[in-house]
Parts: C-alpha cells; structure tokens; sequence
C-alpha cells in the first residue's frame, strides 16, 4: 500500500516513501480496515528496486481488497484525509490555543500576570496593543506563509541567526531532534495554528500575547527605537512590525505541536 493513516495529530494520510518507520511504528493504521499496518521499507531484489510500502499484518483479513482500494486513491480521496485531520486539530486548538503557545521555547509567558496587574488602567498600553492587533492581522498573510516556514528552514539549518541562549541549548536540541522526521507536519500545524490565532474568535487570546510582546521592557530588548520613539514615527512603525511578525512566527514554530495533539 502506498498511503497509511499516521494518527498523530488528527490523522494524516502519509505516504510510504515519506514514512520513517522508527518514528512511526506503533502511530500507522490502513486506511480502509483500520487495523494496524507496518512500513516495509524500498529495496532492491534481483537488482530491481521496491518501493517503499505499507504492509498488513498476516492476521488481517481481505489484505488484498484494502490494498486495491487504496491504491485507487485520488487526489480528492487525500485532500479529504487531510481535511478532516485538520479539522481534528482546529477543534482542539480552538480549546487550548493559550495554554498550547505558553510551552513555546521564544518567548516567557510566566510574567503575564504581572504585567497584567502593571498594565491595568494604562491608556498608553491600551492603545498599543490595539495597535499591536491591528499590525497581525493586516500581516496574517505574511506571518504565516512567508515567516513560519523561513524561520522554520533556519532553525532545521542551524542557521547562525537563530539565537539560542546557552541555558536553553538542551532543551532546543531535543526539541529539532524529536521533530526531525515531523518538521513538515509540524511546521504545517504551526501555520494552521497560526492562522488561527490570527482570526477573531483568538482577539483575547492574542491580547494575552500582545501584553508581553508589547510590554516595554520586552520591545527594548529587540530594538530600542520602540520604547523611546514616538509611535507616529515611520521607524517605530517599522521597527514594531518586524518586532510582531517575528515574534509571533518564533512562537508557533517552537511550539511542538504534534505532541500536544497526539
């Protein structure tokens, strides 16, 4: 069989030549019958090569029509499979969502009640976090198509640019290292959970975000220029923009996702 059911996060149909069968032993089911299958990984015999494939166990009944209808799949037939994992997701992101980007490895929410209590009756603040949602939403676009899968690649490359404080160098190694064979899913779930935090039904969750991203102590450690510049300033504009949509993709890709909904 070429597809099987990987039932982490909602259930995806995968393909076997993308399969990591280490990974995913005890996590893969067929598609039709639902009964547990195993990955029989390509090699060659009498010189010709074999495909990777999925494979029931001897016990099953009626392998072989699973197997045929399988192999009729369409591309409509994925794109259902794939609809309805996402669907999965979204119900329990809609839940969790703030409890789901507090594990992420970029930013400390432990302050938000402090700040909170800080904040309270500040107009000044107020005004900047309206702001602050403003400034996603008109980059939801951005955020998630072009942010998340270009910090996504620089984190899988270990580019010089991702900045890992020396006290969290463990826990991000285990983090890329439990990911590695997932990273497409999971940077897929990041989008998806991102572009859900950026809809309107997420306003009091990303309220709770911005008061820790938008809190001055916070924006002067990224630049300067956003506590001591006006905000009617064209470089404080630019400046808080980059310092939003940054933030916000640093977020939902360090946050293991596919752990969180298995």
């Amino acid at each position: 069989m070429e597809y099987a059911i990987l039932t982490k996060a909602g259930g995806e149909l995968i393909a076997a030549n993308k399969a990591d069968y280490q990974d995913y032993y005890g996590f893969l089911k067929c598609p039709e019958c639902h009964e547990p299958v195993f990955l029989r990984q390509g090699h060659l015999r009498q010189e010709k090569r074999i495909k990777a494939s999925f494979v029931h166990h001897k016990a099953v009944p009626e392998i072989s029509t699973c197997e045929l209808r399988i192999g009729k799949y369409s591309k409509e037939d994925i794109e259902t499979f794939a609809s309805k994992a996402r669907n999965q997701r979204l119900q329990k992101l809609n839940i969790s969502m703030w409890k789901y980007v507090k594990t992420n490895m970029a930013v400390n929410f432990k302050v938000y009640n402090i700040v909170q209590s800080k904040a309270k009756n500040y107009q000044f603040f107020e005004n900047l976090l309206d702001y602050g949602h403003s400034t996603l939403i008109y980059n939801t676009e951005y955020i998630v198509y072009k942010m998340i899968p270009m910090i996504g690649e620089m984190m899988e490359n270990k580019d010089d640019d991702i900045e890992v404080i020396s006290e969290s160098t463990d826990r991000f190694n285990k983090f890329m290292s439990e990911l590695k064979s997932d990273w497409l899913l999971h940077e897929k779930i990041a989008q998806e959970a991102a572009e859900l935090f950026l809809s309107p039904q997420m306003k009091e969750v990303r309220t709770r975000v911005l008061m820790i991203l938008c809190y001055p102590n916070s924006m002067k450690l990224i630049n300067n220029d956003l506590v001591e510049l006006t905000m009617e300033s064209e470089v404080w504009q630019q400046a808080f923009v980059a310092h939003l949509t940054n933030a916000i993709a640093l977020i939902f890709i360090s946050v293991n996702w596919i752990q969180l909904l298995d």
